[in-house]
């Protein structure tokens, strides 16, 4: 019964060969690309966490959520700067604001104030995520 099976697989095994079709290309026709390999990313901020996250909301009614406050340490003291990012996310994880600002660094704690945009009522802030690059 294999026998058989194999027998009536084989012309249809030929015909899907015989459709098969070489393609040839030079390294100028091919878009160069390369990686580094493994590379370990170290946190920019020391010990590589936010101290702290608080909110600065609008001055008038109806009060939403201006400025994300982000206060934490960074990794070095003098010679850098880095990029904080702020997002802010509803219930669905769907993003609803966010911002960046620069800070310099510095010896002690810093507090970033990131401007986010657009202002959000503050009931529809259900998480939020902070970014920290060494530019």
């Amino acid at each position: 019964m294999r026998l058989l099976l194999v027998a009536g697989l084989l012309p249809v095994l030929l015909v899907t060969t015989v459709y098969a079709v070489a393609i040839a290309l030079t390294s100028s026709e091919v878009a160069q690309l390369g990686g580094t390999g493994l590379v370990d990313v170290n946190c920019p901020a020391n010990p590589c966490q936010v101290s702290k996250v608080s909110w600065t909301l609008t001055g008038t009614a109806p009060f939403r959520v201006d400025r994300v406050n982000v206060q934490w340490t960074t990794a070095k003291t003098t010679g850098a700067t880095y990029t904080v990012y702020v997002t802010l996310y509803d219930s669905a994880n769907t993003v609803i604001s966010s911002g960046s600002a620069n800070q310099p660094a510095s010896s002690s704690q810093v507090t970033t104030v990131v401007d986010v945009n657009p202002n959000v009522d503050p009931r529809d802030v259900y998480r939020v995520e902070v970014v920290i690059v060494e530019n």
